[in-house]
């Protein structure tokens, strides 16, 4: 019996999740110029079999090629009716190979492997390459010799998926400047090779631009395939952020707030003051106001002030001598009544009481005079 190696990733939630935490972005449609190219690179290497490699053909120069991924939605499938070689010197991934043993072990040269844009271990600029698999079907193990799923066949078609992939911004997920492609596997066997493999490619290297491709091969040559595209967006016309090109609802759907359009403008804006008409609120906007209200909006003509001299509580601003009558509004006099001079308008005493002498009142007559002779 075919030993299957399924790798993990992606129930379509769960592959979004994942992607989101790897800084993974959607976005975009596919293109026809997107292909799959699968070429014999080598023969003989090990014991009379062929080795080959794949690429994903790019649009443009800048694509970054960030994932090679299968789940039950979207299977891949990388198949050899004689099963794959795996080197004792090799490596799951390319980023694993050592260069330099080649010419001790040629035959590693030969080692079936997985890729994004490299062939051996990454220099400062690229990434080694990250795999993921599922516990229901691990598929590392198929490209580790000596392993018990050593060579054989990978298939990744359950709920949780597998994927191979680098973070945006290495440059082994650009195309190379000859073929404009980038690497994604090597595959040696004595029998025959087909498949289905899916890719996400930043399209112009811009995360929020993704493409999803699904290509099947039978052999060698050049699969322009993506039949099975999903471009995932906001799909609700009346949010902000509707992509007209978008085939699957991501949930990323955000709408303006109450009263704004999308791009924070009010709908209705009677007075042009940048407040919306149903959020103004009348009061009054003098700050030297007894009755200034901080939140009003709209000045509604109903401010009110402290009389002069006064706060607006009616204490004095002024009042020296604390007797509850401001200092500007004192009023100097006598303020005994039983002098002459009293003043029932002063507020001071200032000390001029004048008093009638003896016997006599204020106008100097007697205040007694029986017989009335002065």
């Amino acid at each position: 019996m075919t030993l299957h190696c399924n790798a993990k990733l992606f129930l379509m939630r769960n592959f979004y999740q994942v992607l989101c935490a790897l800084s993974f972005f959607v976005g975009a449609q596919a293109n026809a110029q997107y292909a799959l190219v699968v070429e014999e690179y080598a023969t003989g290497v090990v014991n009379d079999q062929s080795t080959y490699r794949l690429y994903i053909q790019m649009e443009n120069a800048d694509d970054f090629l960030s994932s090679v991924y299968g789940n039950e939605l979207f299977p891949l499938s990388l198949q050899s009716s004689d099963g794959f070689y795996n080197d004792v010197f090799g490596s799951t991934v390319a980023s694993g190979i050592n260069p330099l043993i080649f010419g001790a072990f040629p035959s590693a040269m030969a080692d079936s492997w997985v890729t994004i844009g490299i062939d051996s271990q990454p220099n400062n600029s690229q990434s080694g390459i990250n795999v993921v698999e599922s516990g229901n079907q691990p598929w590392v193990g198929c490209f580790q010799s000596g392993n018990v799923l050593d060579g054989s066949n990978v298939i990744m078609n359950d709920a949780t998926g597998g994927v191979w992939y680098v973070l945006n911004g290495y440059t082994n997920g650009l195309p190379d400047a000859v073929n404009n492609r980038v690497l994604i596997a090597q595959l040696t066997t004595a029998g025959s090779i087909d498949g289905t493999v899916n890719v996400q490619i930043f399209s112009n290297g811009t995360g929020s631009s993704s493409i999803y491709l699904t290509f099947s091969f039978d052999g060698i040559g050049v699969f322009t395939g993506g039949d099975d595209v999903e471009v995932l967006g906001c799909m609700d016309s009346v949010a902000c952020n509707y992509d007209d090109d978008a085939t699957d609802d991501d949930g990323s759907c955000t709408y303006a707030d109450a009263g704004y359009d999308c791009n924070g403008v009010c709908l209705n804006d009677s007075d042009n003051d940048g407040i919306c008409d149903e959020f103004e609120a009348a009061g009054c906007q003098d700050d030297t106001a007894c009755n200034y209200n901080s939140a009003a909006t709209e000045d509604d003509g109903s401010c009110s002030y402290a009389d002069a001299g006064y706060d607006c509580s009616g204490a004095c601003l002024n009042d020296s001598d604390a007797d509850g009558i401001c200092d500007e509004f004192e009023v100097a006099g006598c303020q005994d009544s039983a002098a002459c001079n009293y003043s029932a308008t002063a507020t001071d005493d200032d000390g001029s009481c004048a008093y009638a002498d003896a016997g006599y009142d204020c106008d100097g007559a007697c205040l007694t005079d029986s017989d009335n002779d002065g």
